[in-house]
């Protein structure tokens, strides 16, 4: 890890708890990782009145080899596709300069009272556009 510090790049060490029977990173930590790294990414998003609520469409994980106790990860968060009430991210995951992981994950905005499909502001809309790969 060379402390890169940008607000779509995550650095974590594996904890021990993410560890399986087999020595390597539990799958499901992937996805817990990946969305806390998101999370990071999305604290930046401008402010919206009245901003939707967003929830999980989909998601996937392409795991390429896995993670062991203790090894330094990055986990780069980048926008693969924006649509009219949904965007889908990008997240690699990367250890040794290696790509380990790539999990996708994509959210739809909702009316929070309704949960219907509404669409993405404009303000976020623009912002999201920094980040496509």
């Amino acid at each position: 890890m060379d402390g890169t510090q940008r607000e779509n790049v995550t650095e974590i060490r594996i904890p021990f708890r993410d560890i399986d029977m087999h020595g390597h990173m539990h799958n499901a930590a992937y996805y817990a990782h990946a969305e806390a790294a998101l999370s990071d990414l999305w604290r930046h998003r401008p402010t919206v009145r009245n901003e939707p609520a967003y929830l999980v469409r989909r998601s996937a994980c392409v795991f390429h080899r896995g993670l062991r106790y203790d090894e330094p990860a990055r986990f780069i968060v980048n926008v693969s596709k924006i649509g009219g009430s949904s965007v889908s991210f990008a997240v690699r995951v990367e250890a040794g300069g290696q790509l380990v992981a790539e999990v996708e994950i994509v959210w739809v905005a909702v009316d929070p009272t309704r949960h219907a499909p509404v669409p993405l502001p404009v303000a976020t809309r623009e912002w999201l556009t920094t980040y496509l790969a």
